[in-house]
């Protein structure tokens, strides 16, 4: 799940960090000459912070140790303006929020505790003229772990939100902001055990879902599409003992899914938007042993589409194109002698093969397990009704002896 301490801002010509540590809100910036000296931007502030873009402008909403929220603007990511918000929203440092600003005003959505343990409410409110109006109730759901929910806007004024409505189903909801009208819960992702790490993006058309299943002895990593009305069956791309993270963006128009095991990243590309896939690999740049996930704001032109980011220990992002050095600065390297290529690329071809194999066997298996639980489904609801049978039969003849003991009663 996304780090809530960490976040990353793309913008036309730069990439910025924003990051909590030791009760300060930082910023850093990627110049040409690599990632500036950290800038603190807020003092004795809480963990969880919300940033977001409008109009060249940024905006980071965050709550002091005394929990009263701040907003700080800022147009050029160094000078930053502070403004005071009433104290009316509840603000302590677990709490998400999902700040959405427009010309004047700014949409604010989080969550709060209810009176049942492990149930929230998502709630939708408005800041406007420096006041707080009318707080709707979105839904109760059940916060997924690290973040508790997801959103992301869609559009202007319309935005999309996914939430756990169930112990192990992930729905979505759109809403329109003005005038407020909210969608109807649409179920995505079912799974039959916890669903440890999700990670979603839109296009025009399609809702690409990357998870993580734990079971009781295996982790598996699925993918998933909805368009229109019709979700996908879900695709099982990889079965291991222990499955992290996983992240899936789109780069000119792939879908590009990437998880880690053990640490180690993997990859999958799609280049027919999620209905076939390439063989997995191991992901060769670059990559930190120890990575998190950040939300990342800002990236949804068509070059490249992400609302994620890997980062290393140092919240540095990692396997992101903006951070792979520029094609001018990369170090020139003589070429092997060609028996050298000639074996290097019949070794590759050879790895691929074998990875396609494996490929073609994860999918064979994931119809072979989806047919075994359709028979098993189908052998449970006939011995449910089997067992329904006996029931009956069994209150008829409890009912023919009751009749009979009470005839011989009588006779006697």
């Amino acid at each position: 799940m996304q780090n809530p301490h960490v976040k990353y801002l793309k913008t036309k010509n730069a990439f910025h960090l924003f990051y909590y540590e030791q009760g300060s809100i930082l910023c850093r910036h990627y110049a040409a000459e690599g990632w500036t000296a950290p800038q603190k931007i807020a003092e004795k502030a809480a963990p969880i912070f919300s940033l977001c873009q409008y109009a060249e402008k940024a905006h980071l909403l965050y709550s002091n140790a005394e929990g009263q929220l701040f907003m700080a603007s800022s147009t050029d990511l160094a000078q930053w303006e502070h403004h005071p918000m009433s104290a009316q929203l509840p603000s302590g440092g677990n709490t998400k929020f999902f700040l959405l600003p427009t010309e004047d005003t700014f949409h604010l959505i989080y969550h709060q505790p209810t009176e049942s343990t492990g149930i929230d409410s998502l709630v939708y409110t408005v800041f406007r003229e420096g006041k707080w109006e009318k707080t709707y109730q979105i839904d109760r759901f059940m916060p997924l772990p690290k973040t508790p929910f997801l959103a992301r806007r869609l559009r202007k004024e319309h935005i999309i939100l996914y939430y756990r409505t169930g112990r192990n189903v992930v729905s979505a909801r759109e809403m329109l902001l003005e005038p407020y009208t909210m969608g109807s819960v649409t179920p995505l992702i079912q799974t039959p055990s916890p669903c440890t790490d999700l990670s979603i993006v839109n296009d025009n058309e399609k809702i690409h879902m990357l998870y993580i299943v734990r079971g009781m002895f295996r982790t598996q990593v699925v993918y998933q599409y909805k368009h229109t009305s019709a979700i996908s069956t879900p695709r099982i791309l990889w079965e291991d003992n222990n499955c992290d993270t996983c992240l899936v963006s789109l780069q000119k128009g792939k879908v590009i899914l990437m998880w880690t095991v053990n640490g180690q990243p993997m990859r999958c590309i799609s280049e027919t938007g999620g209905t076939s896939f390439g063989p997995v690999e191991k992901f060769t740049e670059k990559f930190p042993a120890k990575c998190l996930k950040g939300e990342l704001i800002g990236a949804e032109e068509d070059e490249y589409n992400g609302v994620e980011c890997y980062g290393d220990s140092n919240y540095l992002p990692a396997a992101y194109p903006l951070s792979s050095p520029s094609p001018q600065k990369r170090i020139k390297r003589n070429l092997p002698p060609p028996e050298y290529t000639k074996a290097y690329t019949t070794l590759q071809e050879s790895h691929k093969q074998q990875i396609e194999e494996l490929s073609a066997l994860l999918a064979q298996r994931s119809d072979e397990i989806a047919a075994v639980n359709a028979r098993w489904k189908n052998q449970t609801e006939k011995l449910e009704a089997e067992l329904e049978t006996l029931r009956k039969e069994n209150l008829q003849l409890k009912a023919s002896l009751s009749f009979s003991q009470k005839e011989s009663e009588k006779d006697v």
